[in-house]
This record gives C-alpha cells, sequence and structure tokens, in this order.
C-alpha cells in the first residue's frame, strides 16, 4: 500500500510541477520554469507533459538542439503527440532544416488539426524559404481560408509574392495586412518602397512619412522621402531628411552622392564638395565622382573638371554621356568661354573612340551655331 502511495503522491506532485513550469513559461520566467520541470523530471523522468515543457523551454531559449531532443522522447513513445509534433517542427525550423520541420508539422495537421493557422502559415513560410512558390502559395491560401485576416499568413503571402516579383499582389496583401493592425515600421517601408517602384509616388510618400512616425530616425524612411522630395525638386527638404540620417549614421556612398547633387542644385557648393569628398574617401564611385566634376564646372575650375573626367574615364574606358552634362553646367553657370577647352580635352583623352569623338563632333556644331543676335 504504502508503494502505490508514493506513486500516486508522486504522480500528483509531477502534474502540479508541470503546471508550475508551464506557467511559468508563459511568463518568460525561465530560469525558474528550468528549476521546476528539472525537480518534475526527478520524479518522472518519462512524463510527456514534462519533456514537452522542457522542450518548450529550450526552444524559447534558442536551444533548437537540446529542444529536439526532448521532443523525441516524446515522440518515441507516443508517435501521435500533437505539442511534441508541432515544438519539434519549430525546434527543426529555428536549426534551419524547414523539410524535416514541414514533414513534422503535415504530420500534426493530419491529426484533425488541419485548422491551426499557425502550422499552416509556418509550413507557407518554410516552402517560400525553400523557394517552392507553389507549395507556399497553397499553404497560405489554406491558411487564409480559415482566417482571412490573420496578419501572419497575410504578411507572408506578399512577401511571397514580392520575392517573385509580383509587385502589384504584394501590395494588395501588405494593404491587407496594414488594414488589420499591422503597425510594423519596416512593412511600411517596404509597401512605400513598391509604390516607388511603380512610380505612385503620392503613396510612397504616405506609407513613408508613416514609418516616420513611428519611428524618426529610421534609415529606409528617412532616405525614401528625401528620395520623394529630390523629385519634387524641393532639395532643401531633401537634404534636411538626409542629413537626419548623417546625425547617427556615416550614409551609403549612394546616400552622400545624392545629398552632394542636392547641395549643389541649391548653390550650397561648400556642403556639396563636403559629401562627395566624404563618399570618395571610401574609394572610386561613378556618380560620386560625376557629381564632383559638375560642381568643378559649377564653379568655373576647369582644370579640376578636366582632372575629375580623367580619373572617370580611367575607371569607366569609355563615356558618350557624362561629358555633354558638363558642358551643359559650364553653360548654365556662365562659363560658356570654358565649354570648347573642355571638349577639346574630352575628345583628346578619347581620341580612340569613334562613339565619342561623334558625339564631341555634335556638342561642339551646335556651339558654334550663330544665336538670335549672330543672325542679325
Amino acid at each position: 500500500m504504502t508503494g502505490d502511495y508514493d506513486a500516486a503522491t508522486d504522480h500528483r506532485n509531477v502534474i502540479e510541477l508541470s503546471r508550475q513550469g508551464h506557467n511559468l513559461l508563459k511568463a518568460q520566467r525561465f530560469t525558474e520554469a528550468l528549476s521546476v520541470f528539472q525537480k518534475a523530471m526527478a520524479l518522472d523522468s518519462k512524463n510527456p507533459y514534462v519533456l514537452t515543457g522542457m522542450g518548450d523551454l529550450l526552444r524559447h531559449r534558442k536551444d533548437f538542439s537540446g529542444a529536439e531532443h526532448f521532443y523525441l522522447q516524446v515522440l518515441t513513445r507516443d508517435p501521435h503527440n500533437l505539442f511534441a509534433l508541432r515544438g519539434l517542427g519549430d525546434s527543426l525550423r529555428g536549426q534551419h532544416r524547414f523539410e524535416e520541420a514541414i514533414g513534422h508539422w503535415e504530420r500534426y495537421l493530419k491529426q484533425n488539426h488541419q485548422t491551426d493557422i499557425f502550422v499552416l502559415t509556418r509550413i507557407a513560410d518554410s516552402y517560400k524559404t525553400l523557394d517552392d512558390y507553389e507549395k507556399s502559395l497553397s499553404y497560405y491560401r489554406s491558411a487564409l481560408g480559415f482566417r482571412p485576416n490573420d496578419r501572419y499568413a497575410l504578411i507572408g503571402l506578399a512577401d511571397l509574392y514580392k520575392k517573385h516579383g509580383l509587385d502589384l499582389q504584394a501590395i494588395e496583401q501588405y494593404e491587407k495586412a496594414m488594414a488589420n493592425g499591422v503597425d510594423i515600421v519596416s512593412i511600411f517601408t517596404i509597401a512605400a518602397n513598391l509604390y516607388w517602384k511603380h512610380n505612385h509616388y503620392e503613396k510612397a510618400r504616405y506609407y513613408f512619412e508613416k514609418a516616420l512616425q513611428k519611428e524618426s530616425g529610421n534609415f529606409h524612411a528617412l532616405y525614401g522621402l528625401g528620395n520623394y522630395y529630390r523629385i519634387m525638386r524641393n532639395h532643401h527638404r531633401a537634404a534636411e531628411l538626409w542629413e537626419q540620417i548623417l546625425e547617427h549614421d556615416s550614409g551609403t556612398v549612394n546616400l552622400l552622392a545624392r545629398l552632394g547633387d542636392t547641395y549643389r542644385n541649391i548653390d550650397r557648393l561648400e556642403d556639396a564638395e563636403r559629401a562627395y569628398r566624404k563618399g570618395l574617401e571610401r574609394g572610386y564611385d561613378k556618380f560620386t565622382l560625376v557629381g564632383m566634376m559638375k560642381l568643378r564646372c559649377q564653379e568655373g575650375r576647369l582644370k579640376d573638371a578636366c582632372d575629375c573626367y580623367d580619373e572617370l574615364l580611367r575607371n569607366e574606358v569609355e563615356d558618350t554621356h557624362f561629358f555633354v552634362e558638363a558642358g551643359l553646367v559650364l553653360l548654365q553657370y556662365g562659363f560658356s568661354d570654358k565649354v570648347l577647352e573642355f571638349y577639346r580635352h574630352v575628345e583628346q583623352v578619347q581620341r580612340d573612340s569613334p562613339a565619342a569623338c561623334q558625339v564631341i563632333r555634335e556638342c561642339v556644331l551646335q556651339l558654334e551655331k550663330p544665336g538670335p543676335a549672330d543672325k542679325a
């Protein structure tokens, strides 16, 4: 009798400890949960509730291989244990073993849990990672069939469409997700960039601004909104936004080139040079050097402009475009007497390029055409 009484007491204690452990786990009190589960295992090392609890605990602490060990102990004795099947799938996903994870999740779904949209979405996510578009699409649609407004499935499906270049379908799903409460900065900037790609600039501006309302220093939103004001020719506002990035970040070479161009457009030449030099300190960049060449033309510093062009040509080998732009800058800023000299320099360094020489001849002919005063 005593042995039966002790066994019953141990069983009750294990159940109580298991309950405590799971509650502590839900409260994310992991250290306490571990202590409780270890006490329970000392009483019964084969109890499936305790073993799955240990698996869940280790999984939450990102010890995925350790979690796998405990789930497998449960499934060895009970291959249909739902908690272990689901947890094992999550642990395998954490180890990037997506095909194995899918297998266990699909076994879970067959146990009359076909409507578990969380598992359906995880399978869809995994097939997306494995680049199986059709299966991923099928599982996202299944999840949304049970819960049409599920934000995770909507975002997952949007990401799938985006990954495969289906931008308009992606936008539709991102919009649905945001309409159903998704308030995530990265989703705002993704939607904004997709709208920007398809020339829906006002929509892009709207979502860049929403991102900045939540995270005022977000690089992608500041950069994108700066681009919006650049194409709207509000160069002062574009510069303000991009300078906010540089308060906390060194900026990309592309950003610095655009900032330099923006300052040139509002005749803040010292600021333009500062931006270009900061970019060129990182090494050669075509657009930064072109910006610097135009700046020298804007200042009328012909020799320095020619030096920039020579460096550009050493890296690009041939050019039929940028020297024309540089000549136009010289004309725009009143250095018409230096344009022909610049073209002659270009003709000399590009003498082995028939295409460049032809463009130069056309530019020179345009310069030599008599103006209205000459005709009179």
